[in-house]
C-alpha cells in the first residue's frame, strides 16, 4: 500500500471572521450558552441553553478542561461578566481542505507551535472623529509575540498626560495547546467598561457629587488636547464626522439636539475598541499570514432574543448576492424566512408601540416624547402625527399580528405578506402608507424607516410565491454549510469552541444608527479606489484622484461594463435603468394640503427633498457584480452647501470610471482593512459608550436596547409593563422625556451601568441566584 504523503499547510484563516467581546468587570467571563426554539413553540420565548465552556489554567495558558454550567449566570459580585470569544486558526491543506490547525499538523509540517507568531492592533478612534486631530487617536499594539501570557492591550494617545498613560482596552492570550486540546487558538478578553477623562479634577472632585472617574483614569492632558470642553457649533456640512455629530457626554447631561447640536465635552471617553488579529507562520520558507476582526462593546442584555436585521444578514448578502439562489432546497429557504419574521416578533415584543406610534401617553402630548413620528420630522418637516389609528396601536396588537404573519408561512399562504415589506428605496416614504409598511416603526440608518435586506425580502417572497410547493414538508432545521476553503459563508457562521451566541455577528444590529458593537455604515466609505465618502450620505469626504471630486456628491453608480456615453442622450434617458443603481432617493410625505398625497418634502436645507440611501443595500448589486471591476460613478460637481443636488437632474452629473474595492480580504470573509482600519468601524458610536443608552430613547434595535419590559395584559385588553430604564419596577411604563427622575440618567449609567443594565429573560428582569429566573408577574 502506497503511504499517503503528509499534509502540507498552504495557507491559514483565523474563524471566525468577526468576533464580538462584550465589556464587564467581573473577572470570571461568561460562560459558553446557545439558544433554541421547542418543538411546538412557535413563537415563544428561545430557551438558553448552557453549552460547554473551555477552562484556561491562569498560570499555563492552556485548557485544563471544560465545563457545562446548569444555568448561566450573566453576573458575579455585582459586576457584569465579560464576553471573551476565543478565535481559531484553520489550514487550507495541499488536499484542499480547511481543517483545524493543530499541534499534530505543525509537527507534520516540521514545526511547534512556537512558529506561530501573533500580532493585535485595537484602537478607539472616537474623539479623533470629533475633533479630527490624528493625536486624539487611542491605539494598542502588542507587536509580534508567540508566548502564553496575557498580552495586555494598552492604548497611548499623543495627548494623554504622560507616555505612561494608557486605556486598557483588556488583554489577549495565545493558548497553549496539549493533548487533549490540540488546536491551535487565541482568545480575547476585553476590558471592564470604565470611563476615562480628562487631568481637570483634583483628588475627591466630583460632578453633582458623585465620583465620575477615578484619578488614575484622568489621563487627557487637556491642555494639549481639544476633547476636553470641545464644542460643536452644530455646522456639520462639510466635515467628516458622524451624524448626530455630538453623540458624547456634554454640559449639562442632556441629549445634544435640545440645544441644536452645540454640545461642550465633558472629556469623557471610554475602553472599548476595535480592530485586528493577525497570525503569521513560516512553511518551507514561505510566510502565511491571517487576520481576524475583533470589536468590544456593550452587554447583551437580552441573550434570548434576536434583531429583525443583524449584522450577519448584512454580511451574507455581501457574500451571497441580494438574490436568492433558484436551486437552494425550500425547507432551507423558508427556514430562513420564518427566522426573519421570528426575530421581528422577538424586537416588537420589547417596544411600547402606542409611545413609538406617537400616541399621548397618560395625557403628555407625543410633542414631548421620543417617538417614530417625531423622529421623523426632525429632518423631513412631516406635520407630526401618528404612524397609524392611535385607537389600533398596541404591543399586544402587533405582536398578533406577526403572529398570524408567522403562521401563515408556515402554512405556506402568505403571498400578501411580501406586498406589506418596505423596499430599501421606500425608507424615505413618509406617506401613512408607506410608513406602514414592515418592519414598522422602527428607525434604520439616519431617520429613515428601517427595511429588511434584499436578500431577507427575497427569501420571504421565494416562500411566499412557491407557498403550495411548501405545504407539508419537512420542517428539520437545514445541516450548516460545509467548511471548506472557498465557502465564505460558512466561515462567516463558523461557531469557535467555547464562543457563546453573544460574540457573533447574528446578535449585532447592522445598518441601525448608531448600533452599539460597531457602526457598520463605516465600511463603506471607501468602496471606491481613490475617494472616501461619509458614511451616512453621499457626500466626497477625501479626493486622492486630482478630480477635484472632494464635496462632490456620488448620485449614481452604472454597472454597465461599457463605457457609457459622456453626453446624455435624451434628459431622463441617461443611463440604463436595469444597471443603474441610485444613492438618493425623494423624501415624500402629505401636503397641509393634501393629507393623503405624497409630494416630495422640501425645505430650506434639502431643497430638492433629497435623502441618502444607505450603503448596504444600496451597494449591494454593486458588490455582487462588480467587486475588483470598474464602474462608472455619476458626481454632481461642487459644494452645494450641505445639500443634496437634485436626483432627477441626470444632465448635470459628471461621470468618472472608479475601481470596486473586493470587501473581504482575499478567499476569507474577513472585511477588509483598506476599508476600515483598527478602530474606524466604533469611531461613530458615543463617546462613552453608555451615553448611547441615553441619546436613543427611539429604540431602534429594541432586542438590543429594549423599552417595554415586564409586560403584561392589563383588565382593558391593553399591555402594561415598565420601562426598561424606571428605577422602580411599578407596572406603569414612564414615558422618556429627558427629565423625569423616575428614570435611569446619565450620571447613573456613568457610576453605576452593571446595576442599571438590567438583563432580560423572557421579556422580564433576571432575577440571578441558583435557578436564574426571570422575575415573577405582579
Amino acid at each position: 500500500m502506497t503511504k499517503e504523503p503528509p499534509t502540507t499547510i498552504k495557507a491559514l484563516r483565523i474563524l471566525p471572521p468577526l468576533a464580538i467581546g462584550r465589556l464587564g468587570a467581573a473577572e470570571d467571563p461568561l460562560d459558553n450558552y446557545t439558544v433554541t426554539v421547542d418543538d411546538g413553540d412557535t413563537l415563544g420565548y428561545r430557551r438558553i441553553v448552557p453549552a460547554k465552556t473551555l477552562l484556561i489554567d491562569p498560570t499555563s495558558g492552556e485548557i485544563s478542561g471544560s465545563r457545562t454550567a446548569e444555568n448561566i449566570a450573566f453576573t458575579s459580585d455585582g459586576h457584569i461578566r465579560p464576553v471573551a470569544p476565543f478565535l481559531e486558526v484553520f489550514a487550507v491543506t495541499s488536499r484542499d481542505e480547511l481543517v483545524p490547525l493543530t499541534a499534530q499538523l505543525l509537527e507534520e509540517n516540521g514545526l511547534t507551535e512556537k512558529a506561530l507568531r501573533w500580532r493585535v492592533r485595537v484602537a478607539n478612534r472616537k474623539i479623533a472623529r470629533r475633533t479630527q486631530c490624528d493625536d486624539d487617536v487611542i491605539a494598542a499594539d502588542t507587536g509580534w509575540f508567540s508566548h502564553h501570557d496575557e498580552e495586555p492591550l494598552l492604548g497611548r494617545c499623543a495627548n494623554f498626560v504622560s507616555k505612561k498613560s494608557a486605556v486598557a482596552f483588556g488583554h489577549v492570550r495565545y493558548i497553549r495547546p496539549n493533548d487533549r486540546h490540540p488546536e491551535i487558538r487565541l482568545r480575547f478578553t476585553p476590558a471592564k467598561g470604565l470611563i476615562y477623562g480628562a487631568d481637570t479634577f483634583k483628588p475627591g472632585d466630583t460632578e453633582d457629587g458623585k465620583q465620575i472617574i477615578a484619578e488614575d483614569r484622568m489621563i487627557y492632558d487637556h491642555a494639549r488636547g481639544p476633547w476636553y470642553h470641545f464644542s460643536n457649533d452644530g455646522d456639520e456640512d462639510g466635515i467628516a464626522e458622524t451624524v448626530p455629530p455630538a453623540l458624547f457626554a456634554i454640559t449639562p447631561p442632556a441629549p445634544s439636539w435640545l440645544y441644536n447640536n452645540q454640545a461642550v465635552s465633558r472629556g469623557y471617553f471610554d475602553d472599548a475598541c476595535d480592530g485586528i488579529v493577525e497570525v503569521s507562520l513560516k512553511v518551507d520558507g514561505q510566510k502565511l499570514v491571517a487576520a481576524a476582526r475583533i470589536c468590544a462593546g456593550p452587554p447583551m442584555v437580552a441573550p434570548d432574543s434576536l434583531f429583525v436585521r443583524s449584522l450577519a444578514d448584512d454580511l451574507e448578502q455581501v457574500i451571497e448576492g441580494p438574490g436568492v439562489d433558484p436551486e437552494e432546497p425550500l425547507d432551507v429557504t423558508r427556514a430562513r424566512a420564518e427566522d426573519i419574521v421570528r426575530r421581528a416578533f422577538e424586537t416588537v415584543r420589547f417596544m411600547n408601540v402606542r409611545v413609538m406610534n406617537g400616541n399621548d401617553i397618560d395625557g403628555r402630548s407625543s410633542l414631548s416624547l421620543d417617538s417614530m413620528p417625531e423622529e421623523e420630522a426632525a429632518d423631513t418637516e412631516r406635520a407630526i402625527r401618528p404612524v397609524m389609528t392611535p385607537e389600533g396601536v398596541d404591543t399586544l396588537a402587533i405582536m398578533t399580528l406577526h403572529q398570524q404573519v408567522y403562521a401563515a408561512l408556515r402554512g405556506g399562504a402568505a403571498p400578501w405578506f411580501v406586498k406589506l415589506l418596505r423596499l430599501p428605496d421606500q425608507v424615505s416614504d413618509f406617506t401613512d402608507h408607506g410608513r406602514r409598511k414592515m418592519p414598522a416603526l422602527m428607525c434604520g440608518a439616519d431617520n429613515s424607516y428601517l427595511a429588511l435586506t434584499y436578500r431577507q425580502i427575497q427569501t420571504i417572497r421565494r416562500i411566499a410565491e412557491r407557498r403550495f410547493e411548501t405545504q407539508g414538508a419537512d420542517r428539520a432545521e437545514p445541516a450548516p454549510p460545509r467548511l471548506t476553503p472557498k465557502n465564505l459563508t460558512a466561515q462567516l457562521f463558523h461557531i469557535a469552541a467555547g464562543n457563546p451566541l453573544s460574540s457573533r455577528p447574528e446578535t449585532s444590529v447592522a445598518n441601525c444608527c448608531p448600533g452599539l458593537e460597531l457602526d457598520f455604515r463605516a465600511v463603506w466609505r471607501r468602496m471606491f479606489h481613490g475617494i472616501t465618502l461619509r458614511e451616512y450620505d453621499n457626500l466626497v469626504m477625501v479626493d486622492e484622484t486630482g478630480q477635484k471630486l472632494k464635496f462632490a456628491r456620488l448620485m449614481a453608480v452604472d454597472l454597465d461594463g461599457d463605457e457609457p456615453p459622456v453626453k446624455p442622450r435624451k434628459k431622463g434617458k441617461r443611463f440604463d435603468k436595469r444597471d443603474v443603481v441610485r444613492t438618493t432617493n425623494f423624501i415624500l410625505g402629505p401636503a397641509s394640503s393634501d393629507p393623503e398625497g405624497a409630494i416630495k418634502l422640501t425645505s430650506s436645507d434639502n431643497p430638492f427633498g433629497a435623502a441618502p440611501l444607505e450603503w448596504s443595500n444600496a451597494l449591494s448589486r454593486v458588490l455582487a457584480e462588480r467587486q475588483g471591476k470598474s464602474v462608472m460613478c455619476y458626481f454632481a460637481m461642487g459644494d452645494h452647501g450641505g445639500a443634496i443636488p437634485d436626483p432627477e437632474d441626470e444632465n448635470s452629473w459628471t461621470p468618472f470610471r472608479f475601481k470596486v474595492r473586493h470587501f473581504f480580504e482575499p478567499g476569507t470573509a474577513v472585511i477588509s482593512e483598506a476599508l476600515a482600519e483598527p478602530g474606524e468601524l466604533t469611531q461613530g458610536l458615543c463617546s462613552p459608550w453608555q451615553n448611547d443608552y441615553r441619546e436613543c430613547s427611539c429604540y431602534y434595535w429594541a432586542s438590543a436596547r429594549p423599552d417595554f419590559v415586564n409586560v403584561e395584559t392589563g383588565a382593558d385588553g391593553l399591555s402594561h409593563g415598565d420601562n426598561w430604564f424606571q428605577k422602580e419596577r411599578t407596572g406603569r411604563y414612564v414615558p422618556d422625556d429627558y427629565a423625569d427622575q423616575r428614570l435611569v440618567f446619565y450620571d447613573d449609567l456613568f457610576t453605576q451601568w452593571e446595576k442599571w443594565l438590567r438583563f432580560q429573560v423572557k421579556g422580564r428582569d433576571l432575577v440571578e441566584g441558583p435557578a436564574m429566573e426571570p422575575a415573577k408577574k405582579r
